[in-house]
Order: structure tokens, then sequence, then C-alpha cells
């Protein structure tokens, strides 16, 4: 009897959680819709705006998710821009650094064309790139360094793609060229998923919170919403410099040292 009662409990608990999620993405498209044709206008300027918006958006998902997020601030984030670099473990983590950072996120044009997130991303004003092509390449970047050059933080997941959480992979060098075009600091970010609903995260049960390889978003997302509480560590790490001849394959080595010293790998 107990036993049906807390699955009762849980049941009801993600669906509140997944109607109020719902609700929240159409809130947030209706509030970011009438801004779209300023992209076409002003984009570095549109998604300033944006960025403000989705931060607060962010910080309620956060909130009605059960994710408390603890930060370690190794240098305070100073009032410069910077090109923000993480390990990337799940869509979540979008959420935790936007939250604390409004930024100018930079994903794959296969996020962009995947259902519901693709639209998401959008609206968001993420700049997409191409990393199976590097046709475009060029645009891409010019893309990044103007941003960086109008002031926004932008974040970059240098892994290019989400992980299984058992190290952080090597870091791909070609956006980090926009931080040297720009002449614009790189801040290493370092996220830790610690515990689901009290217990550590291991390899057992990783797979309900870090999001990677062939696994669907919505049946991911539901098991997301019965969880009842996720804790996650923000590790914020020490500018790196860009210097006038800083080599971009060396910023990205530097980026990934700092990144991985502060990472825990889910090994047991």
């Amino acid at each position: 009897m107990k036993t049906t009662t807390q699955s009762l409990t849980t049941f009801v608990r993600a669906f509140i959680r997944a109607v109020t999620f719902f609700v929240a993405v159409s809130c947030y498209f209706l509030t970011a819709l009438p801004f779209y044709p300023y992209f076409k206008v002003n984009p570095m300027g549109a998604r300033r705006l944006i960025g403000g918006i989705l931060g607060a958006y962010a910080r309620f998902a956060l909130w009605f998710m059960g994710i408390k997020v603890k930060r370690h601030v190794k240098e305070p984030k100073g009032k410069d821009n910077y090109l923000m670099v993480s390990n990337h473990l799940s869509y979540t983590d979008i959420l935790v650094i936007c939250a604390y950072y409004p930024s100018c996120f930079v994903t794959s044009v296969e996020m962009r064309d995947t259902p519901f997130l693709g639209h998401i991303c959008k609206l968001a004003g993420c700049v997409f790139v191409e990393r199976r092509n590097k046709k475009n390449l060029g645009l891409e970047v010019r893309e990044i360094t103007d941003a960086l050059k109008s002031g926004l933080d932008v974040v970059i997941f240098p892994e290019a793609t989400s992980t299984n959480g058992e190290d952080v992979i090597r870091f791909r060098r070609p956006l980090f060229r926009a931080a040297c075009d720009a002449k614009i600091n790189v801040k290493p970010l370092t996220i830790n998923y610690r515990f689901l609903d009290g217990e550590p995260v291991t390899l057992k049960n990783r797979d309900k919170v870090f999001w990677y390889g062939d696994m669907t978003f919505l049946d991911h997302l539901w098991g997301i919403f019965n969880i009842q509480r996720i804790e996650v560590e923000l590790t914020v790490g020490e500018s790196l410099k860009v210097g006038q001849e800083q080599d971009h394959g060396i910023l990205a080595e530097l980026s990934h040292q700092h990144v991985r010293s502060s990472y825990r790998p889910v090994l047991c």
C-alpha cells in the first residue's frame, strides 16, 4: 500500500511539473515571439533582450523542476563579456548556466532540427553550427565573433556533444578562433551533477539526468520530472586571457584542462 501511494505521489508530482513546463514554454514563446522580427534588424540587440527573458524563465524552471545549484566561484565574473566554455551532460546544463549568466548559446544544426527543442533554440537566439561540415565554418565563427564584439556573453560546449559523464572529452578547436578574433577572454565553467534525490550520481542512475547518444527527448524529460531533487555544482573558473598572438588551439587545450580539473567523473 505504501509503495502504491508513493508511486501515485511521484506520478502526480511529475504530471504537475510536466504541465507547468509546457505552460512555461508556451508563455516563453508568447513573450519572445514579438522580438523575433527584430532579429532581422538588429540580431545582437535582439539576442541581448531575449537573453534576459530566457534567464528569468531558466531560474523559474530550476525551481519547479527541483534543480538546486551550488556555485563555486574561483574568480567573480567581471563587467566584461566572455566566451564561456563548459562540459556538456544534459539539456538542463543550459538552464543551470543561463539562470546565472544570461547568454547567447551556440548549438548544432541537429538541435535546431529537433522537434520542439529546435523551436525553443530559435526563439532563444542561438547560433547554429554544422559540426559535420566545415564549409560554413568561417561564417559561423564570424557570427560568434560579432556577438562577442557586441558585448554578449557567448556559451559554447566544445566537446561538440553531450557525454555520459565518465570524462570531459577533448575540446574541438575551431570555435575558439572567435575569442581570438574578438580579443575576448575565455571563462571556463564546469558542471557536476552530484545527487539525485539524495543519492550520489553513479553509473547506475546517471541516465536519469544525463542525455546523450540516441536517447529521446520527451521520454527523458518525463524521467527528469520524476526526480524530486537534483543537486548540481557549477564551478566558475579563472579567466583565460587572450593575447595578441594567442593560438586558438592552445586556448582550447588550456580551457579543457581548466574544465577537466574541476570535473568529478562518474566511474562507479
